[in-house]
């Protein structure tokens, strides 16, 4: 068992909707991250009845939803691509019937690697007078991500 900082996990991101193939996708690397979040979350039905076990609540799951947060530094190098990525959020395109959408996959150092179809509802920069510029995102799955161990 090995411990890992969140500066090692690599986030790429590819610009494509829900339905393409993930042979197809060209990832780039969305550099200068400082923070990189991953949440699931499940919606439960209630399946308590008059014979539930013990007068306990029992329930189902019914749908999954994953959302990915990140942030980082500014910077305009093609190299990070972050441009890239906020021009296609803020303006989407034909190529995903002008809907902000992306394939994320972020990737930890031990192989262990989230990658799905998202729909990024945020995208906010941060000019402070005396510090550095920043920018932060949001994104909520819009297909299945997946979780494959390493």
């Amino acid at each position: 068992m090995t411990a890992f900082t969140g500066r090692d996990v690599l986030v790429e991101f590819a610009i494509a909707d829900e339905n393409a193939s993930i042979g197809s996708l060209t990832y780039k690397r969305l550099g200068m991250m400082r923070g990189k979040s991953v949440k699931t979350s499940w919606d439960t039905v209630d399946t308590t009845a008059d014979q539930s076990p013990g007068f306990t609540k029992t329930s189902l799951v019914t749908f999954k939803s994953v959302e990915f947060t990140g942030d980082g530094v500014s910077y305009d190098d093609a190299v990070f691509n972050q441009n890239e990525f906020k021009a296609h959020v803020i303006s989407p395109g034909a190529a995903t019937a002008n809907q902000p959408k992306a394939w994320i996959r972020m990737t930890d150092p031990d192989g262990g690697k989230y990658e799905g179809p998202f729909i990024v509802s945020e995208w906010s920069d941060d000019r402070p007078y005396s510090d550095a510029a920043t920018w932060s995102m949001s994104a909520s799955s819009n297909g299945n991500v997946a979780f494959t161990p390493g």
